[in-house]
């Protein structure tokens, strides 16, 4: 086998075009036609080998990982039903990327579509748990193969643990996106280099009407398809896993109607990021059995998911707005006793704006309960908030699940409204 041709004088189209040919000749006996290893009969897999060896390249996996061009695309801009290959750059953190070790080489997680599967809503959740055990949150496309067919998208998240279906035992590496490329092309991935640099580059370049146009396209979908209450709030478990993991929440309610100085009456509860109004549902039973009558409230992005929630609490449809929690407000200017704020449907420079805006919609005195469903300390809401100089008043305790005693994330915390 030759020295490796220099990628960028292979073009993978006419590869593929040789390929086909030299199989054509080959079946038609043609004498000065040959293939390296082949099958009986040969195969276009033979034909791609071939091809791949006369470049110097030890497979054709090898040579497609070396030169495959793949362009910048907008969602808007793909025909869906065309994807037939799907991979996907995970980042954890700002910046860091994750691998994983398939039989000795470093790659991100990458399969087909299968028959019938949703892409957005199916595939790139299925793919990163397969084959790294990794839960996507944030999902954006950016990168195009020149068929048109192969996708490539950068997501956020973390390792899961949940109870959905999911490999645990996967080799992990993660670092800086410059040190993964360098592991990358190292072993001959020059494509996945650039793809992991290009997808860092995004995340750090996206402006943030992009992230929101994204989560509402991943979060729509995959929630109203979900079969159970629980699924169409973003939750993976049944109404057992979803009480023992989200009543905690209601440990904000101790003490409130006290301290607002209203002991006999409701308190107004918004949840910011409703969206199929579940939690907020939720909190009116849970909160009656801790003796405190709420009324429930709920904003959300999507309005495919406020209808959802009108649709499923009709006593309450008046009560669920369309908005984005870091800028919206209430048309008559009402601030409400307790609101709930998720920080992981936000980009990270931009949390701390949703926290100073979603504890202007507060009552003097009400609280902020802040949550980010993580399981890694460095990412909990504590550590969060505090950073950005609040004072924490209050925190939830954390269950651990039935299935594998593992935790559900890390505690929610309250940070107090001042009183007028």
């Amino acid at each position: 086998m030759s020295t490796p041709s220099d990628p960028s004088t292979i073009d993978l189209a006419q590869a593929r075009r040789r390929a086909k040919e030299l199989l054509a000749a080959v079946r038609a006996g043609d004498p000065n036609a040959a293939l390296v290893h082949p099958h009986d009969p040969p195969r276009l897999a033979d034909a791609h080998h071939t091809i791949a060896r006369s470049h110097g390249f030890t497979s054709w996996t090898a040579l497609v990982r070396a030169v495959e061009p793949f362009d910048p695309v907008a969602a808007d801009d793909i025909d869906w039903d065309r994807i037939r290959e799907v991979s996907i750059v995970c980042l954890p953190a700002t910046g860091i990327v994750s691998l994983y070790d398939d039989g000795g080489r470093w790659v991100i997680p990458h399969d087909q579509r299968r028959p019938s599967e949703h892409v957005w809503d199916e595939t790139l959740l299925r793919i990163p748990l397969e084959r790294m055990g990794f839960r996507r949150q944030g999902t954006h496309v950016f990168a195009i193969d020149r068929a048109r067919r192969h996708v490539v998208f950068w997501v956020d998240g973390a390792p899961y643990t949940g109870n959905r279906p999911h490999r645990d035992d996967a080799n992990v590496w993660s670092g800086p996106a410059d040190d993964a490329a360098e592991v990358l092309r190292g072993q001959g991935d020059l494509v996945l280099a650039d793809l992991v640099t290009r997808a860092a580059t995004d995340q750090a370049t996206m402006s943030y009407e992009r992230h929101q146009q994204d989560l509402q396209r991943t979060l729509t979908g995959g929630y109203l398809r979900a079969p159970t209450l629980a699924g169409g709030s973003g939750f993976g478990g049944d109404e057992q896993d979803w009480h023992d993991a989200r009543e905690v929440l209601t440990a904000a309610l101790e003490g409130l109607p006290e301290d607002l100085g209203r002991p006999d009456q409701p308190i107004s509860f918004l949840d910011l990021g409703c969206a199929n109004g579940h939690l907020a549902a939720s909190f009116v039973r849970w909160g009656a059995a801790r003796g405190v009558e709420v009324e429930p409230y709920g904003l959300d992005l999507s309005p495919e998911l406020v209808a959802r929630a009108q649709e499923l609490h009709p006593q309450w449809s008046d009560r669920f707005w369309v908005g984005d929690a870091s800028l919206w407000h209430h048309p008559t200017g009402r601030r409400f006793d307790l609101a709930h704020l998720l920080l992981d449907v936000f980009p990270d420079d931009h949390q701390e704006r949703a926290v100073r805006h979603a504890l202007s919609l507060v009552t003097p005195g009400g609280r902020l309960l802040v949550s980010n469903y993580e399981t890694r300390a460095e990412f909990a809401a504590e550590r969060i908030v505090t950073s950005y100089g609040f004072d924490v008043v209050g925190r939830t305790p954390v269950r651990v699940r039935r299935q594998n005693q593992k935790p559900y994330g890390t505690p929610s915390v309250w940070i107090r409204s001042p009183p007028q």
